[in-house]
């Protein structure tokens, strides 16, 4: 998976006075976010809503599914109505099958698959506070309505035959009611209810924020030596073609100058951290600072 961006391009040739290595630095934007937090690398994702068969919450589980598509579209820059939506019968479609998620995969043509399931919405509570609210320049009567819920959002990789991730989300939604007098329970439900495919839709992009990744730029290091070859793989990792640079520096790598070769292996760590090659990168580094010992 490409974690990291390339965000700046600076100038190819630096000042390389001398036989030794010089070192530039390289910002690059990374991936942050919770364990949630998924990289769609350019993709477009889709979302299926899986609900019961004669289920009175369908609607608000396929609302919910309609908001997580639209925030996708938003954080991704996508166009309104670019992330598909379906909605699937759960007695037809089962996550837990893998044949099942790769119909899926199949059927809405995407790679990455957020699958809303498994929502269960409880009973209505109503509560009438004690104090009363100010709003301008009055007291207004507030009226409490809560709902409690439960709903399991999946996303699948086609390339992998598990969840990308997973969670579930067991919250109370609730509402404050302003008005002049008093309401009855059944006017607060009545008027919560006229609302809640608008909340269920806010609510889906509330989630969608859970696997929506954040980022951040680093600064990573780079050695180059007074040397075409070195010159080359530079400026290959400023064009973000870090698997053509890494064939050169596994060349340099072999060297038997060791401050040459202990150099070579850093870049391929850092390389290899950018292409999430994470145990390689481990492995570079410890080289790297091997031969950086031995080199002294």
């Amino acid at each position: 998976m490409k974690n990291f961006l390339l965000t700046a391009l600076l100038p190819l040739m630096l000042a390389v006075t001398s036989c030794g290595p010089v070192t530039f630095t390289l910002p690059v934007e990374r991936m942050t976010g919770g364990e949630n937090a998924v990289d769609f690398q350019g993709t477009l994702p889709g979302v299926v809503s899986l609900v019961q068969r004669g289920d009175s919450d369908s609607a608000l589980l396929s609302a919910l599914a309609v908001g997580i598509a639209e925030r996708l579209e938003a954080d991704l820059g996508l166009d309104s109505g670019a992330v598909p939506v379906y909605s699937m019968y759960a007695d037809e479609v089962s996550t837990a099958f893998r044949e099942d998620v790769e119909y899926l995969h199949a059927a809405a043509g995407v790679e990455f698959l957020i699958v809303a399931d498994s929502m269960y919405v409880g009973e209505f509570s109503v509560e009438i506070p004690d104090g009363k609210a100010y709003l301008q320049g009055g007291f207004m009567q507030q009226t409490v309505v809560s709902l409690p819920y439960n709903i399991r959002v999946q996303v699948f990789d086609s390339r992998r035959p598990e969840p990308v991730t997973a969670w579930t989300e067991n919250d109370i939604m609730e509402w404050t009611l302003l008005s002049d007098t008093p309401l009855t329970r059944l006017r607060a439900v009545e008027r919560v209810n006229s609302e809640l495919d608008s909340s269920f839709r806010t609510l889906g992009g509330s989630l969608a924020e859970r696997f929506l990744p954040g980022w951040e730029t680093v600064n990573k290091m780079l050695y180059v030596y007074d040397d075409n070859k070195w010159n080359e793989a530079c400026r290959l990792a400023y064009l973000f073609e870090w698997e053509k640079a890494m064939e050169i520096w596994y060349g340099e790598a072999d060297s038997p100058d060791v401050r040459r070769a202990a150099c070579a292996a850093h870049n391929l760590s850092v390389a290899c951290e950018i292409l999430e090659l994470n145990d390689m990168a481990a492995q570079w580094k410890a080289r790297s600072e091997e031969l950086m010992n031995r080199s002294r």
